[in-house]
């Protein structure tokens, strides 16, 4: 299983838990299930934080933030 999570200063604001591996389709429809929850740069909930893992460079991730 894995967590895939929005995590802000004031705790969890959205999560999902999926059994198996992430793919780049999985992400990206966690990302546009649950970016409207998160506010343009400077407001709260503003800063998105990803790592370098392979799922967060495809071009759909890109476009979607």
């Amino acid at each position: 299983y894995l967590i895939l999570q929005i995590l802000t200063l004031d705790g969890i604001i959205a999560y999902d838990i999926i059994e198996g591996p992430v793919t780049s389709e999985r992400f990206v429809q966690f990302l546009r299930e649950h970016l409207p929850l998160t506010n343009p740069y400077p407001g709260l909930c503003s800063v998105l934080v990803l790592d370098n893992c392979r799922i967060h460079h495809s071009d759909e991730v890109h476009r979607l933030v």
